[in-house]
């Protein structure tokens, strides 16, 4: 029974896996962007509640419009708030390159 339970769960993760590689912004906040048919939506945010032929469906933020958009046009908004932020992940090998003055490490880093 045990092997039986482990069997379906597997089924439904790769399942769940398989609509996460297709659509991997489902039910993230995502920033639109390069928007040429309607501009005045490019830096909005909202949740992409939906994948449907090839389009997220988002829900803009500040209720109301919900946009059909391609994965192209749209970025999640947690990469784009760390850019924002200024805040860049540096590895450990570069920080500890740049306290021993190994300049050409560091950059070659950047």
């Amino acid at each position: 029974a045990v092997a039986e339970g482990r069997a379906g769960a597997g089924g439904a993760s790769s399942g769940a896996a398989a609509a996460a590689v297709d659509a991997p912004l489902l039910g993230q906040r995502v920033v639109l962007g390069g928007l040429s048919s309607r501009p005045e939506l490019n830096g909005q945010r909202g949740v992409a509640r939906s994948f449907e032929g090839g389009r997220y469906a988002v829900a803009l933020e500040g209720g109301g419009e919900s946009v059909r958009v391609r994965p192209g046009n749209l970025s999640p908004a947690a990469a784009a708030e760390r850019a924002a932020s200024g805040v860049v992940a540096v590895s450990d090998e570069v920080v500890a390159a740049a306290e021993r003055g190994e300049e050409e490490a560091v950059l070659a880093w950047l």
